[in-house]
């Protein structure tokens, strides 16, 4: 791997896409003003947090599978990263459930009540049971999709990592960007078949794949790779920025659509080399700055934005909270957001991870005794 700088401000950069994601999300509530859909679909368009977080998401993790002595070290550090506040977020929605009187389950309505539980705790984000149908969008938290995809990547990565390296030993490191345009490629045919044919395939690629994001991962990944030789292209922000918008606004207005989820892979890329130059930026200057940084990054909160937005909106809509006053709706939207994602962090995150240390040790020590056993 590269010699890449202990400081960044990736940080800023996750939550720019976190709440990018939640704005666009926030579209969904029924008494959306349809000024303010249009102004945060052009907004969101621009910034596409999904996207975003995957690109961000395939830089870091293989530098934490690198600095990982073990594959168990760094299977923990990601299931402790991943599983609880997906499981907080599981009980919030159990109770909320029961307490709000959401359902009225009856005769067979319970095992498709476990059935949504077991999948809620474990991979099966996309089994969504009509007795919940009636409540706001109809699917409690549907933005748990992108976890399965997350979590094939995270299994991809030791994987790709060798191939890498095999092709290294044989001195075609090239390779993996021939593996980058295949996986672009692949990004643009199936986004236009899905956009203009869609159809049971592929809703299925698209929501419990890997290979339609693969892209957005893998360029991640050779970013973290070859960081000293790109680094030189990302000196300066201001150019990347100017030939994002240009392009992001050239399409619009030719009637290509490259945005958001399905963003065309060659728009993406510029907006990849301007994140690494925000990203890795020298410090600030002001030393209240770098305080604040420090503080928001020792206390990310991003995911459990992710995690909790779309159950916190379903609950609004399902109470009927400031149906009638827009902005308030939004407001206090994003506050319980916030909020009830700084207590996970703060009472259930923290603690766990706390221990990660010695979650490392219990499960290193059972391998090691499956490997003398076996």
């Amino acid at each position: 791997m590269s010699n890449i700088p202990r400081t960044n401000h990736f940080i800023w950069i996750r939550y720019l896409a976190a709440f990018s994601i939640v704005f666009s999300h926030s579209k969904q509530f029924d008494t959306a003003p349809q000024t303010y859909i249009d102004i945060v679909s052009k907004l969101t368009w621009l910034v596409p947090g999904v996207p975003i977080l995957f690109f961000i998401s395939g830089f870091l993790i293989s530098l934490s599978s690198s600095n990982s002595s073990t594959l168990s070290e760094f299977f923990v550090k990601r299931v402790l990263r991943v599983y609880p506040p997906l499981w907080a977020a599981f009980g919030v929605s159990i109770v909320l459930i029961f307490s709000l009187g959401m359902v009225d389950l009856k005769g067979d309505d319970w095992l498709k009540f476990f059935a949504w539980c077991i999948g809620q705790v474990t991979v099966v984000f996309f089994y969504h049971p009509e007795f919940l149908s009636h409540v706001g969008t109809g699917v409690l938290n549907g933005s748990l999709w992108v976890i399965p995809v997350i979590l094939q990547f995270y299994l991809g990565v030791p994987l790709l990592r060798k191939l890498d390296a095999y092709w290294v030993k044989k001195g075609n490191s090239h390779f993996v960007y021939y593996l980058l345009i295949c996986c672009a490629l692949f990004n643009m045919a199936f986004h236009y078949m899905n956009n203009f044919s869609p159809n049971v395939l592929t809703k299925i690629i698209h929501f419990l794949t890997l290979l339609p994001w693969l892209f957005f991962f893998l360029l991640g990944y050779i970013f973290s790779r070859d960081y000293d030789r790109l680094k030189t292209l990302t000196k300066y922000a201001s150019p990347w920025l100017f030939l994002h918008l240009s392009l992001f606004f050239i399409l619009g207005a030719l009637g290509l659509k490259w945005g958001r989820n399905d963003i065309n892979p060659i728009l993406f890329t510029v907006l990849a080399f301007f994140i690494i130059s925000i990203a890795f930026k020298a410090p600030s200057d002001f030393a209240w700055f770098t305080r604040l940084e420090k503080a928001i990054a020792k206390n990310d909160i991003s995911f459990g934005l992710f995690v909790y937005q779309m159950v916190i909106l379903n609950t609004m809509m399902f109470l009927g909270i400031f149906s009638d006053n827009w902005s308030a709706r939004l407001i206090t939207f994003l506050i319980a957001t916030v909020a009830i994602s700084s207590m996970s962090l703060l009472f259930l995150e923290k603690p766990i991870r706390n221990r990660r240390d010695w979650f490392i040790q219990v499960f290193s020590r059972k391998n090691c005794k499956i490997t003398r056993e076996l």
